[in-house]
């Protein structure tokens, strides 16, 4: 209900959000931006996590060299429209990129040589994965930022999460990567984690605070449908804080970052005050490859096929693996970027008038009311800025955005290499 009323109330939409299947000639590939950034989607995990819900599949050696193949091949058929473009960033997730370090370092070579890259680059590591070898071979690639997936510090949650290792490797893969000469290294952690309490929340994150990693992410753990860790959970009963314990509990993270000398970026990221940021979610425009990976620019936001088969096959044959495409009005357009600016916690209104050749507060009247109204944002001029309780209430936001339309989407994704028209 929530979702719904806010996308009439913001959005001035009354239907849902369609998802075509994408047909040649749909993509108007010339319209890439001036300025783009990049993401590059590696699928493969050593295990699976039960918690997980993004894209992924079990390493085969075999099956990553044909993969690895079909990326260049997608690069290919975009270079014509890359030509002149500015690459500002490029991130690699997964899945678990380092599984493919090799590849990845010889596929930067070709975006530099070829495509004149310079900007930054970052990549998801495993705490497993970050072995003083593969931090390395990621530093001689260029690759500048990292992100490493701790989760967690404390044994038990660890063990619930299923994650395949203990505290040790946590501490450890933090310590190789800062050890290694990343310009930034942002740690992930989750809290309200079944069996965990308010105090091992917090001395999760002081423990990642002391090590003095220029950037921490701290989430809650969402508990996606698509997953088997939602059915765990409902076979079982297990409880977790409720959403009022959670903005107490973030208010609590929020002064312990406060304390160490950190302060909010986002609605789940703290870092050290001049750092280069580790986001690879909230850039303006985007161009993804790989199997399920995601891109935005004009007004396009369409996703690769899941199905790394299927992906590997259509490349092979020539064709674009897309496979569905959400066509965004210009008020959309507005929507989907005020929702990544509330994630940063500010809305910068001269870029919004830059981009969009309108007014914020003329186009969106009731919102940013509405915002300072209820004490959710300061205007501070230039920029809304979210309140602690706009941050919260933010935070809710993004969380039913996830399980109701991203789990959707990725769910339908993953049951069907191509999918049909789907509404959100």
């Amino acid at each position: 209900m929530l979702t719904e009323a806010l996308r009439r109330m913001i959005a001035h939409k009354g239907d849902r959000y369609a998802f075509e299947p994408y047909k040649t000639g749909d993509i108007d590939f010339s319209s890439l931006p001036e300025e783009i950034g990049l993401y590059i989607h590696i699928p493969f995990c050593r295990r699976l996590c039960p918690f997980c819900p993004y894209n992924k599949t079990l390493y085969n050696s075999n099956l990553a060299a044909r993969y690895y193949r079909a990326l260049l091949k997608e690069l290919e058929l975009y270079r014509p429209f890359l030509g002149g473009k500015h690459i500002n960033s490029i991130y690699l997730g997964g899945g678990t990129p380092t599984l493919m370090m090799g590849e990845i370092a010889l596929f930067l070579e070709k975006l530099r040589n070829e495509a004149g890259f310079q900007g930054d680059v970052g990549i998801e590591v495993h705490p497993r994965e970050a072995t003083p070898e593969n931090l390395a071979a990621a530093r001689n690639a260029g690759i500048n930022l990292v992100s490493v997936g701790v989760q967690s510090f404390h044994g038990p949650s660890l063990s619930f999460l299923e994650r395949g290792y203990g505290p040790e490797e946590s501490h450890q893969g933090v310590i190789n990567a800062l050890k290694a000469g990343f310009e930034t290294v942002d740690v992930d952690l989750m809290y309200n984690i079944p069996g965990q309490s308010q105090e091992d929340m917090e001395k999760d994150l002081e423990t990642c605070l002391s090590y003095g990693v220029e950037q921490v992410s701290i989430y809650p753990l969402i508990i996606f449908p698509l997953t088997p860790l939602h059915n765990k959970i409902k076979s079982t009963g297990v409880n977790r804080f409720s959403e009022l314990a959670e903005y107490k509990i973030q208010r609590k993270l929020e002064r312990v970052a406060e304390r160490y000398g950190y302060q909010r970026t986002s609605i789940w990221t703290f870092g050290k005050k001049g750092v280069k940021r580790y986001t690879s979610v909230t850039r303006e425009t985007f161009l993804g490859l790989g199997a399920s990976a995601t891109s935005l620019y004009n007004r396009y936001f369409y996703l690769n096929t899941f199905d790394v088969e299927a992906y590997i096959k259509a490349l092979d044959s020539g064709t674009m693996p897309i496979s569905l495409v959400n066509y965004m009005n210009e008020r959309e357009k507005q929507v989907f970027w005020l929702f990544w600016r509330c994630y940063d916690t500010e809305i910068p209104r001269r870029r919004f008038s830059h981009l969009f050749r309108a007014s914020l507060d003329r186009n969106f009247p009731l919102l940013t009311a509405g915002l300072k109204l209820l004490g959710l944002a300061k205007d501070q001029g230039e920029v809304l800025k979210l309140t602690p309780r706009g941050t919260f209430c933010f935070h809710f936001i993004e969380k039913q955005y996830s399980l109701r339309y991203l789990n959707n989407l990725w769910d339908v994704s993953m049951q069907n290499s191509w999918p049909k028209r789907l509404e959100l």
